[in-house]
């Protein structure tokens, strides 16, 4: 029989946060491409200045290429500076206790487990999306706040979670393995641009 409650006493630690930091801001949001095409637009440029062989045209090219190859460099270090600076603030080396789900009929009872603060009840409908990867589920509450749902923390298997979810959720806004590099759709992805990132 399939369970109708489902109770996520969830505990993060480091790795499970870099997981998701690397899923919503590089492939969901898919910030790698600027830095990517600015590479490469780099490099075309470079390479005409070496094949022209006029005066100073080496000096420019290589001077295009370190720029193209530093730029997406110097980005993805602070990225991942950042992400490790998020860390030590919120002292994931250890897992720590953030927040609990209740995963019912009528939606989702979150309760946050830092402070003391009222409940929230967020109603099926209103959920923005799932994704399911290896490990964790996503569940985005809005294009900017998500919760992380680690494997073995709930008390129900990650199947019977992903099934409850299933029956609660439309079909368009639940994703599992390789559909959940390819975000919602265009017209939701480009409502993701515009957010300032999600929360946890």
């Amino acid at each position: 029989m399939a369970k109708e409650i489902i109770t996520v006493h969830v505990r993060l630690e480091a790795e499970a946060f870099r997981r998701f930091a690397v899923f919503d801001n590089l492939l969901l949001r898919r910030r790698w491409g600027r830095p990517v095409v600015f590479c490469i637009l780099m490099t075309v440029f470079a390479a005409i200045c070496f094949w022209l062989r006029r005066e100073q045209s080496a000096l420019i090219g290589s001077v295009l290429l370190l720029v193209g190859f530093g730029m997406p460099l110097v980005y993805f270090g602070t990225f991942f500076h950042q992400i490790q600076t998020q860390v030590k603030k919120l002292r994931l080396k250890t897992p720590q206790a953030f927040y609990t789900l209740r995963l019912g009929p009528e939606g989702v009872r979150i309760t946050n487990d830092r402070k003391t603060e009222a409940a929230q009840e967020l109603p099926w409908e209103k959920v923005y999306a799932a994704y399911r990867v290896r490990g964790s589920v996503y569940l985005y509450a809005t294009p900017a706040r998500a919760f992380l749902l680690p494997d073995g923390q709930a008390d129900a298997s990650p199947e019977e979670l992903w099934q409850l979810l299933t029956r609660h959720m439309e079909a368009k806004r639940l994703f599992a393995g390789t559909d959940s590099q390819h975000g919602i759709s265009r017209q939701t992805m480009s409502t993701r641009k515009k957010s300032s990132g999600p929360s946890i």
